[in-house]
Parts: structure tokens; sequence; C-alpha cells
């Protein structure tokens, strides 16, 4: 690495030592540590790194950290290696990214640098899911204490306190084309699409195959849940009238109110419009090599 590796993270003393080590194992030169903060959750810090010629950016977090990182990298062609360190940590499960810290700094060191696709929305980046109604929710009712307490069940028990809550208007478009208009409970554009558990959200959805999919659940009532819940469990793909799945390359969601939007796990400001564009392999990720 001859102009270094930096590692935009907020870690503790033994992450840092840790990635130091395997730094140095592979002998490279001693990373740059940079430290992100509420105000800059890793995007000028990674977009600073370039500048500084920075050959590869490590992440130290969750998704929010990962997508931060990510919106500072997308089309630089410097890859990103993730030391996934947060809650939900779906972008690295997604891209078989590990999550025990040794398999994943031999990943850093070792492994391959694949391109893949990200979603743009105004100035933001969607590296793994966007989406309003039960899926904001979440997000938004999981306090930070309780997801240090609980780690990923957090979201399980606010999930649970909004399975109840009211449809939202929607319009869908499609490349341009309006194609539906439904009352949801939720809505979701993935660039992926595994949940926890193994759960196929987005069964058809592939990191760099160009295209965004969305999924729009519209149970009826409180028990209208258990059979799209079944659905998923049983990774079934077809559309139905309470499960619907597309895929585009620029999909715009309106909505009749202002609605919670939520990227990768971080709140936005409620407003009308989701709209998200495709941007094919623009973001380079440090992968484990096949049969690793």
């Amino acid at each position: 690495m001859a102009h270094g590796t930096k590692t935009a993270a907020s870690g503790s003393d033994g992450l840092r030592a840790a990635v130091c080590d395997a730094a140095r194992a592979a002998g490279w030169p001693p990373p740059t540590w940079l430290a992100t903060s509420e105000l800059d959750p890793g995007r000028v810090l990674a977009q600073q790194a370039v500048k500084d010629g920075a050959e590869l950016v490590v992440a130290c977090g969750g998704d929010g950290t990962v997508s931060s990182c990510a919106e500072g990298l997308a089309g630089s062609g410097v890859p990103m290696a993730v030391l996934a360190v947060g809650t939900g940590n779906l972008i690295a499960a997604n891209l078989g990214i590990p999550t025990d810290l040794r398999s994943a700094l031999e990943a850093m060191t070792r492994g391959t640098d694949r391109p893949i696709d990200v979603g743009r929305y105004g100035g933001g980046l969607v590296v793994g899911m966007a989406g309003i109604g039960l899926d904001a929710a979440m997000v938004a009712d999981a306090p930070a204490w309780l997801k240090r307490h609980l780690g990923w069940s957090a979201y399980a028990v606010s999930i649970l306190r909004h399975l109840g809550d009211r449809g939202i208007g929607v319009t869908l478009e499609l490349d341009g084309v309006r194609h539906a208009r439904r009352r949801v409970r939720t809505l979701v554009i993935g660039n992926f699409g595994t949940l926890r558990g193994g759960i196929k959200l987005l069964p058809d959805a592939r990191v760099d195959d160009g295209l965004l999919d969305v999924v729009l659940l519209a149970p009826r009532g409180f028990l209208g849940w258990l059979p799209v819940a079944a659905r998923l469990a049983a990774r079934r793909g077809e559309s139905t009238g309470a499960v619907e799945r597309f895929q585009a390359r620029h999909i715009v969601v309106r909505t009749r109110r202002p609605v919670h939007r939520e990227v990768d796990g971080e709140m936005l400001r409620r407003s009308r419009v989701l709209d998200v564009t495709v941007d094919p392999g623009a973001l380079l990720v440090r992968v484990p090599r096949p049969g690793g």
C-alpha cells in the first residue's frame, strides 16, 4: 500500500490495534485512523482520504457508517473494506463480508475488489436499502441505548410497536412510467434483498445487475401481517395482493403526505418523495476471495 490505508471508524482501542496489526502483518505502512462523528459519519473523511492518496478505506461500524463512507468513495476507484461492528450490519452480510473480526481483517488484507451498484437520491447514496412506512418507523423508534443493550433485537421490539400503524398512500413510478397507486404499510427499495435470519425480502435483487428492486407490503389489518410474514419466510418471490415486487433503474415513490424515510438504517427528514436512481458499478468493495 504505497499511499497507506485510511480507516474511518468510531471503534475501541482494541479494534484499532487489531487493524494496525493486520496491516503490519500484510506488509502495509501504518494506517491513518480517522474518527467519525455525528457531524461527519464518514463521507467527508473518505473524500479526504481519496485526496490524500489512500489506496484503501476501511469503514469500521454499522450500516450507517459504511453507507456514509461509500458516499465519499463512489466513483473514485478507491476500494472500501468493511469491519462490521454495528447493530444491523446488513451491508456486510449481503456482500459476504464476515462479521467476526479475524475473518473480516483477512478479507481486508487478502480479499478482492468487487464493483457493485449503488442508488443515488438527492445528494445521498443507497448501498443497501431505503424505505418508508414500517421500515422507517422501525429505525426511527429504535433508540441508541436500546440498540447498545439489545443489538438487532432492538429493531424487533420497534417493529412490534408499529405493526398496527395506518397505511400510506403511494404512487410508484418506474423508469419514468407511473406503474401503481397503492395504500401500503411499508415500501422498500433495495440494491440487495436479504434481511436478518436469511429472509429474502427482495429475492431477485443483485448488487451488480444494474437494477434496483422495490417491494410493496400491503397487509390488511394487524393479522394481515401473518400471511405476509409466512410468505417472506418461505422465500416465495411471486407477487400477490399484499406483496408486490418490481425492478427498474429509476424508482420514484410519491406519498400523499410527508413521511419518514430511512436509508441504510439512518433517518432522513420527512418528505413526500423518495427518488432513487441506480449508478451501476460505482463502488468498489473489498470482499473475501471466492473459496478463501
